[in-house]
């Protein structure tokens, strides 16, 4: 009994579990969980049911007691490649991928445009957003990602900035809140170059921030690259069937 009370602090230490107070993770069995359910999340960030997992942030990382990254990782992607560097030597993976949607200019931007803010990169099957959320600044976005039958993760993430570039370039990015499995940020763009090739971009800086997302990291980080190479293979198929 006494080595397996051993056992067990030493595996609280690895996962640096310091304040079960502030454990929150957003997890459901059964049914998928109503846009009613995932509304009341956002709004409340507290749900009954919830399963436990660690949330530690020190009070300078919290912005309005809602961001779950440092105040001064908010909005980063705006200048990926600038801040990459930096963004990693934070403990932060970065991840990119690009996607040729089409070659026909102004048609198909407008077209990856609509289907960029419609969510048509999250309709994935294995993940969803609700297409009827708005594409604004301080919208609160609710992820939905089924990781097994019948089990549903929502992960809450807010819109940090919109930016465009008139028939050039289309993009928004979403951060992480209290209650997201990881820590960071994730940039869209849609994005047209000077030969009329239009590109679908997903830019990315994240780490772990809950138990199950550092139990299971390795499979975390290859769901990341599938979901890079699923959306864009989703939105070029709703680009070509626009």
């Amino acid at each position: 009994m006494f080595w397996i009370k051993k056992r067990a602090k030493r595996i609280l230490r690895i996962l640096d579990i310091h304040d079960i107070k502030h454990m929150v993770l957003f997890l459901t069995f059964g049914q998928k969980p109503t846009v009613k359910t995932q509304r009341e999340i956002l709004e409340n960030g507290v749900r009954r049911g919830g399963f436990g997992g660690t949330n530690k942030t020190d009070e300078k990382k919290k912005k309005k007691n809602t961001f779950n990254v440092d105040e001064e990782d908010v909005g980063k992607t705006k200048n990926f490649h600038t801040n990459a560097k930096k963004t990693k030597t934070n403990c932060y993976a970065i991840d990119e991928t690009k996607v040729l949607l089409g070659t026909n200019g102004d048609v198909d931007y407008e077209k990856a445009k609509r289907a960029l803010k419609a969510w048509k990169h999250f309709q994935l099957g294995w993940t969803e957003v609700d297409e009827a959320t708005r594409v604004r600044k301080g919208q609160k976005v609710c992820v939905l990602i089924q990781p097994f039958p019948r089990v549903w993760l929502l992960n809450p993430l807010e819109i940090t900035y919109v930016s465009e570039e008139k028939k050039k370039s289309y993009s928004f990015a979403h951060t992480t809140l209290q209650g997201h499995v990881l820590a960071g940020e994730e940039k869209f763009t849609v994005e047209k170059d000077l030969k009329n090739r239009v590109y679908f971009k997903v830019e990315t800086f994240s780490k772990p921030d809950h138990i199950l997302a550092k139990v299971t990291y390795p499979a975390v980080r290859a769901l990341q690259k599938i979901f890079g190479a699923h959306a864009g293979f989703e939105m070029k198929k709703a680009v070509k069937n626009m």
